[in-house]
């Protein structure tokens, strides 16, 4: 066994020193995830868990990386002990560390004193929409008819992804420093070569559109373009996730700087009620200050949801998954059930069966374990989850049924006490499947039985991973425009939903938990942002492209992506705008501004400051958004970090609205036309942070044309050339 080199030094996270919020763990009887077993019991056998499969993958044979939960202020000193025994550790937090051990060496561990709980590997994904060159277009600037001094300056935008292109322009001079591992919190001033995972651009695509920097050519930048970026490529595991946004906040606390966390990834398997052990560490990070972002989700659409409630003891309720045949080809199926309630006992009884020619076929228990069938109270949430995980070919011919039998039907048997309920999900991210419905005749024993499945919906599909989080903003997609031009001449039009309307993919709430998730929605479906060159299978052919430019001798993109990823960095870059003005802004503070100022139009459902399900508190306004951080300011929360310009302008289609960023002693408004003609000159007295005043171009008697509109204030004298069409 070759001993494991523990990281040190400058570039390295260092544990923090204290939680913001303890870790909830409870005493369920184990103290490792059930998937974990097979690989205790059966080292040399592959696990049934396909997730597992794959994670396994990435470990060297016979290992596996785990994340540990252990007692506050814990995770150190076992941390030590791991490396004592030749093992590399990593903390994230005073209770969470990650760590490769060979399987056999789990219980071990598990059994230290100050170890509460062994999490075995979980993958999140991107939540990019499946489709790339069908949809439209959206172009994304800096505060889209927001004139403003307020850039993100002095806020450091950490992004959390796979796929990062460092060589873009838009990115240039962004960056003090750099994740430097995919699977680590190390941080870097070298901006790393290649990232490892970047198989679509997804990364590149996202942080432009939250930060990047206005090039010489294009218009599609980002929303924050005076922010600090710090790129933390990942592979998305949720041991990894953890420690790059603990690097993240303790990055930003050195600089004594406000950050905001953009997440456009996610998964479809967990308790969806903010409970994970993740979900509790990002909780326990964010606070004033410090914000975190997340997508809801692509499963808009989707029949991946189901929930029952018994009515008497006993009682059997019918679950009837389909595998997707073109995405999941080899009818692999992950489905998880969890009770509502969080009594700690294991009341639901679950069984996978077949049904095939008017007969039922019952897996023995041992025979469903084998298959990956896991029955366990979480030691996070405290709710059952009962987990069938496999394929289903090999169900098939374990219960003597040919495994390219056509006929053969997989039913989750689920029974309960009367008032009982549960939520099923099935994955949709690496082996989609769909709950469907249908109607069974069964003859068995001398009776018969005929009952009829109910279909699978799409509620309760905030996504685990990034938006899930308590206190995290969770962001839905709308669509902004219907079709795009790509650069081979083609124009492409896009299914997704009306103009304005929310994307047809966009996930909907609620959680579990009652939180107001989605919380806002933003632009989404589909935007043009930059475009890696790097990522694996990119070709110039790609009709997906819809800029080339040239800079420094060096050739780069700019293309369509679409999904609630895309969604999520419009709010995070706007976020970073607010936390500019209001540095000191808490997640609750968002929450409210959001509530208060996210527009409502005829395409949006519910009214001004109510929530939805679909469009959480409505559209996110960055100019209002704004005003509302700086009146929270002006009650005395805090002090603008950048007063550089006297006002605040957003020009609308038929008026200049200005607002006041700072208390003056006067302010002299003039708007000149293009003939050098003065058409209104405006004096006022002590305008207060805060005040606005708009500027109507029909009141005015304005026509279209170029207009030069000056405002002189005590320190600043500030011009600004617009047009009226």
């Amino acid at each position: 066994m070759n001993k494991k080199t523990f990281l040190a030094g400058v570039a390295t996270f260092v544990a923090l020193t204290a939680s913001a919020q303890e870790i909830k763990v409870y005493d369920t009887g184990r103290k490792w995830s059930p998937s974990l077993d097979a690989l205790i019991q059966s080292p040399s056998s592959a696990p049934a868990e396909p997730n597992l499969r794959r994670a396994l993958k990435n470990s060297p044979k016979g290992t596996v990386r785990i994340s540990v939960t252990t007692e506050v202020g814990s995770a150190q000193s076992i941390a030590e002990y791991l490396q004592s025994e030749g093992y590399e550790a990593e903390t994230a937090s005073d209770q969470l560390l990650v760590t490769t051990i060979p399987y056999q060496f789990i219980p071990t561990l598990a059994a230290q004193e100050g170890v509460l709980y062994v999490n075995a590997p979980r993958q999140l994904h991107p939540f990019m929409d499946k489709v790339r060159t069908d949809i439209g277009a959206t172009k994304v600037t800096a505060g889209d008819g927001l004139d403003t001094p307020y850039t993100g300056k002095g806020v450091i935008v950490g992004v959390i992804d796979a796929g990062f292109d460092f060589s873009h322009p838009a990115f240039s001079g962004r960056c003090k420093m750099y994740g430097a591992y995919d699977t680590k919190g190390t941080l870097t001033a070298t901006a790393p070569a290649v990232d490892p995972n970047d198989d679509s651009g997804h990364a590149t695509h996202v942080t432009n559109i939250a930060a990047g920097s206005p090039v010489e050519g294009t218009n599609y930048y980002g929303i924050a373009t005076g922010a600090e970026i710090l790129p933390m490529m990942s592979d998305l595991d949720v041991s990894s996730v953890m420690l790059q946004a603990s690097a993240i906040k303790q990055y930003a606390e050195s600089q004594g700087k406000p950050w905001v966390l953009n997440m456009s990834f996610g998964a479809t398997m967990g308790p969806h009620d903010g409970s994970s052990e993740l979900d509790q560490h990002l909780e326990s990070l964010a606070g004033k200050g410090a914000i975190l972002v997340g997508a809801m989700g692509n499963n808009g659409g989707d029949k991946a949801h189901f929930t029952h409630t018994f009515t008497q003891d006993d009682e059997t309720s019918y679950i009837y998954i389909v595998p997707d045949g073109i995405q999941n080809t080899n009818q692999a199926v992950l489905a998880q059930i969890w009770a509502n309630d969080a009594s700690g006992k294991k009341d639901l009884t679950v069984t996978p069966v077949v049904y095939r020619s008017g007969k039922i076929y019952r897996p023995s228990a041992l025979q469903a374990s084998k298959w990956g069938l896991t029955n366990s109270v979480d030691s996070y949430s405290k709710r059952q989850c009962v987990e069938i995980a496999g394929d289903l070919p090999e169900l098939l011919s374990t219960l003597g049924i040919s495994s390219s039998a056509t006929n053969a039907k997989l039913l989750l048997e689920v029974k309960g006490k009367a008032g009982a309920t549960f939520h099923a999900w099935v994955d949709q991210d690496s082996y989609p499947c769909s709950i469907e419905r249908a109607t069974f005749s069964i003859s068995e024993n001398g009776t018969s039985q005929r009952f009829t499945t109910t279909a699978g919906d799409d509620k309760y599909m905030v996504g685990e991973g990034g938006p899930s989080a308590p206190s995290a903003i969770a962001v839905a997609s709308y669509n902004e425009r219907t079709s795009f031009t790509s650069l081979n001449g083609s124009s492409y039009p896009y299914s997704i939903g009306a103009d304005g309307g929310i994307s047809s993919f966009s996930s909907k709430g609620p959680q579990l938990n009652s939180l107001p998730k989605p919380t806002v929605a933003a632009p989404g479906g589909a935007i043009i942002s930059a475009y890696s060159k790097k990522y694996k299978g990119f070709s110039t052919g790609d009709a997906s492209l819809v800029q080339r430019l040239t800079i420094n001798n060096a050739t780069c993109y700019y293309g369509v992506m679409s999904g609630t990823s895309m969604a999520s960095p419009v709010v995070t870059g706007t976020v970073a705008l607010w936390l500019e003005a209001n540095p000191e802004l808490s997640p609750a503070d968002v929450v409210s501004i959001l509530q208060k100022t996210s527009r409502r139009d005829n395409l949006t459902t519910g009214t001004q400051g109510t929530w939805d399900a679909t469009w959480g508190y409505g559209k996110i306004d960055a100019y209002e958004g704004l005003k509302e951080a700086i009146r929270m300011k002006q009650n005395g929360i805090n002090e603008t970090m950048n007063s550089s310009a006297p006002i605040t302008m957003k020009h609308d289609a038929d008026c200049w609205k200005l607002f006041f960023n700072d208390d003056e002693s006067y302010a002299h408004i003039q708007i000149t036309a293009a003939n050098g003609q003065i058409v209104s000159s405006t004096l006022l007295q002590s305008p207060r942070r805060g005040e606005e005043h708009t500027f109507s171009f029909k009141e005015m008697g304005l026509t279209p044309g170029v207009y030069v509109f000056s405002i002189a204030t005590t320190g600043q004298t500030l011009s600004r050339k617009l047009i009226v069409k």
